[in-house]
């Protein structure tokens, strides 16, 4: 499966049509891209075809109108992503991107509970301090 860090913006945007309703044919994904957006038809034809080559779309052929199908669970893309993000921080900042995200982002307060939740747990064996792992290892 192609890595999720090669997917563009638009194509998130696409996949988010595809996820939403777990499978659909073209005219359906162009009829809501165009509710959100200001695409032409062959623009969201295209990010289609191109989500196909890189291996996060299946088209049903049997069927005409093609139906296509998410070859990617949510879920594991946005994991995949967030830590390939992360993965390209310091880790020293990584704090503060998280922060960042919760004030910027618009999240319940069922979600709000499992993050505390999860953040008294994650601070029993948290350290006092994260070191800059920036410059890698001092040797001796």
């Amino acid at each position: 499966m192609t890595k999720v860090e090669t997917m563009s913006n638009a194509e998130w945007n696409v996949m988010r049509i595809f996820w939403t309703l777990g499978q659909a044919t073209g005219k359906e994904a162009i009829m809501y891209l165009q509710r959100r957006t200001d695409w032409k038809e062959a623009t969201i034809k295209t990010l289609i075809i191109r989500l196909q080559k890189k291996g996060f779309l299946k088209a049903d052929e049997a069927s005409r109108p093609y139906v296509y199908t998410p070859l990617i669970d949510e879920s594991d893309a946005i994991h995949e992503s967030v830590n390939n993000l992360f993965d390209s921080l310091c880790c020293m900042k990584k704090g503060q991107a998280i922060e960042d995200l919760i004030n910027n982002s618009e999240i319940s307060k069922s979600d709000i509970n499992d993050i505390i939740s999860l953040l008294n747990k994650k601070i029993i064996s948290a350290p006092e301090e994260v070191e800059c792992d920036c410059l890698g290892k001092e040797t001796a």
